[in-house]
């Protein structure tokens, strides 16, 4: 019987193959860990609260533009002089994307004969501090505008560094 038929050198392979495989699982944890952490600054914020609403028509004051501005943990979306249906009830659906938010415009009203012009504003509450990437869409889902918006860090949000 030769040495690596011995039954101690078949433990011994066997003890060195499990601890490959302990090894192995471990780096793949790991891997899986450090892959689901994003630098958003959303996900401390589960749950997105907003509200939002639209002016009822009115005559055109310049073009077409969306604002964006932030302050301490708000962020205010102004979409000026959005056209659309005269009967339109305008919500908007705000979601989480990779770099900050999605508004989604949309058109829960009956459509009806002619066009108007109206502002849709929407206000996201409850933001940590970091730079977001606004995004809007109009009711036909064609983008309007994108911008960023800078929440700074408050005293509460501890010492930066």
């Amino acid at each position: 019987m030769t040495f690596a038929q011995s039954g101690w050198a078949l433990g011994l392979k066997g003890k060195v193959a499990m601890r490959y495989k302990v090894g192995l699982i471990l780096i793949l944890f790991l891997g899986l860990v450090a892959c689901g952490k994003k630098s958003n600054p959303t996900q401390s914020n589960p749950t997105i609260r907003f509200e939002s609403s639209h002016s009822d028509c009115k005559e055109p004051s310049g073009t077409e533009r969306v604002d964006i501005s932030s302050s301490t943990d708000t962020i205010r979306v102004a979409h000026f002089n959005a056209h659309y249906n005269t009967c339109a009830k305008i919500k908007v659906d705000v979601v989480k994307s990779k770099y900050g938010f999605d508004l989604f415009e949309k058109d829960e009203g009956k459509s009806c004969d002619g066009m108007c012009y109206s502002d849709v504003t929407t206000i996201i509450y409850d933001l940590s501090a970091g730079t977001y990437l606004i995004r809007v869409f109009d009711t036909t889902g064609s983008s309007v505008e994108q911008g960023y918006a800078i929440i700074q860090p408050t005293e509460d949000d501890g010492p930066q560094g």
